[in-house]
């Protein structure tokens, strides 16, 4: 929550002057992470929602695996016929 961490750094520069350097890299790294982890998130929802979507809208259309079936089969009744 990064609440009250500059008390905590006030108090170890009394001792370790550069402590700062520290907390200052702590605080730029995990809250990196934390975004990049929300946007992750976000990123992943959106595209299940866009998948579900676009399945929704497609409902009923043949896919190519079907088509890639009839075309199979209009070839073996095309050598049948010869």
């Amino acid at each position: 929550t990064f609440e009250d961490w500059t008390d905590v750094m006030y108090e170890t520069m009394e001792f370790y002057p550069f402590s700062w350097a520290f907390y200052i890299s702590f605080i730029f790294l995990n809250a990196f992470a934390f975004l990049n982890m929300l946007i992750g998130i976000v990123v992943n929802v959106m595209e299940k929602e866009n998948a579900e979507q676009w399945q929704q809208e497609h409902a009923g259309e043949p896919t190519i695996q079907d088509l890639s079936r009839q075309l199979d089969e209009l070839k073996q009744l095309i050598k049948s016929k010869q």
